[in-house]
């Protein structure tokens, strides 16, 4: 069927407007990662370019250099795996006792984990159950206190009614347990929610620092973004120390500038890499499992 003349002008408008949104989007990630590359002395007189000017990789060696940021790295990686796997694990398993016609408390397991949205007991209380019950100076002060996320929990709860309820009382009429219709139905229908719930957490787990500050003093259990916040801190000191009146030190031999640019681009590069392998139900399972239901 051919388009009409205000059809095909709507479509040129559309996808003119998305490119240009998406070079937006793109243009800073690429101005950092061109920034991390430049030599100090170059990013502070001549500031952000196109390319770099003065090819330097000081930032990374200052960044990298060392045991500490690999552990980091480590710890990073395996808090946002196992972080990820059981926050989908339990918010599924919740998810779907809330969507489950035939279990007369969903309504009320509802009720409490909506509540949990609303309010909460505050930073202080929620400190002393977490020193009480043993998170603190151990890895799982990374990973337990955010297992549980209420709104991921309703969004696939929200998916989990969308589905045709016959496919799971044909199920439970052969005998399958509520177990295997989560696991062998629900859950392979329920793939674009599912990713982009993965997504989500992992960027959560990825860029969680408050936790790593907070009940974390041992050096070994450090997360990544903890370690860079740390990291920067302490050059931002020494640079201000460097201005004092009397010191005579170069500042500039401390990258500063390009060591946040560095930074951005090490701590983002795994989000980056998941991304495209979710991207194909990333709309779909957010729309879907927001407002069906």
């Amino acid at each position: 069927m051919r388009k009409s003349l205000a059809s095909r002008a709507f479509d040129v408008f559309n996808y003119t407007f998305l490119a240009l949104f998406a070079l937006f989007c793109f243009l800073p990630f690429y101005m950092v990662t061109i920034a991390s590359f430049t030599d100090e002395r170059y990013l502070r007189v001549d500031g952000y370019m196109p390319w770099p000017k003065g090819f330097s990789v000081a930032a990374y060696r200052w960044v990298l250099r060392g045991q500490d940021v690999i552990d980091a790295y480590k710890i990073s990686l395996f808090v946002t795996m196992v972080g990820t796997f059981l926050s989908l694990a339990f918010s599924c398993g919740i998810a779907y006792a809330m969507a489950c016609r035939q279990f007369k408390h969903r309504s009320k397991i509802s009720f409490y984990v909506y509540f949990t949205m609303i309010f909460s007991g505050g930073v202080i209380p929620w400190y002393i159950v977490c020193r009480a019950i043993g998170l603190y100076d151990n890895v799982w002060a990374l990973i337990l206190p955010m297992v549980m996320n209420p709104w991921w929990i309703f969004v696939l709860r929200n998916f989990f009614l969308s589905l045709p309820p016959e496919i799971m009382e044909s199920a439970r009429i052969d005998g399958a347990s509520d177990l295997t219709i989560l696991s062998h139905i629900v859950l392979p229908l329920s793939k674009p929610v599912l990713a982009t719930t993965l997504l989500f957490t992992a960027v959560g787990y990825w860029n969680d620092w408050w936790h790593g500050m907070i009940l974390l003093s041992f050096v070994r259990w450090r997360p990544l973004a903890v370690l860079i916040m740390r990291l920067i801190t302490n050059l931002k000191a020494m640079y201000e120390a460097m201005q004092a009146p009397g010191v005579t030190i170069d500042f500039v031999e401390i990258p500063t500038m390009s060591v946040r640019m560095a930074t951005v681009v090490i701590t983002i590069g795994p989000i980056l890499f998941l991304y495209p392998f979710v991207q194909k139900y990333f709309i779909r399972g957010l729309t879907i499992g927001a407002v069906k239901g």
